[in-house]
């Protein structure tokens, strides 16, 4: 077999991936850990609350509209997978602009949580009004 086979320039772009200076930054570690964290636990409070049902639930409320989006009780999982899908996103930048513009990808990070927050402050507001 060949040593520098795709498996291990697969591997080798891991490690050089997550073995770098980025994750040892204050900064980036604290703005990317809670987000990984919070959106562990949409994932958990919505597995716990949500229960499979044959009716309709609210997906968004507005205070000026009132109900503006009605669904399945399995959209609701669409909430916290965008919220995950843009967290990899913003980590992606994130470290992809470190070393070129550290306040690029401190905001990246950062943004990365506040994303994350406010997709909490979604998913309790549906889960109140419908559970």
């Amino acid at each position: 077999m060949e040593t520098n086979g795709w498996w291990s320039q697969i591997r080798d772009r891991l490690r050089r991936f997550f073995w770098h200076g980025f994750w040892s930054d204050p900064v980036v570690f604290f703005s990317i850990v809670p987000a990984v964290i919070v959106n562990i636990a949409l994932w958990v409070a919505l597995f716990i609350t949500i229960e499979p049902t044959d009716r309709d639930i609210i997906l968004h409320y507005n205070i000026y509209f009132g109900v503006d989006a009605i669904g399945s009780w399995k959209n609701v999982f669409f909430m916290p997978g965008l919220a995950l899908a843009l967290l990899l996103i913003n980590l992606v930048l994130s470290r992809f602009f470190y070393y070129k513009e550290r306040l690029l990808a401190y905001l990246f990070s950062a943004s990365a949580l506040i994303l994350q927050l406010l997709m909490v402050i979604g998913i309790i507001s549906v889960i109140i009004i419908n559970f």
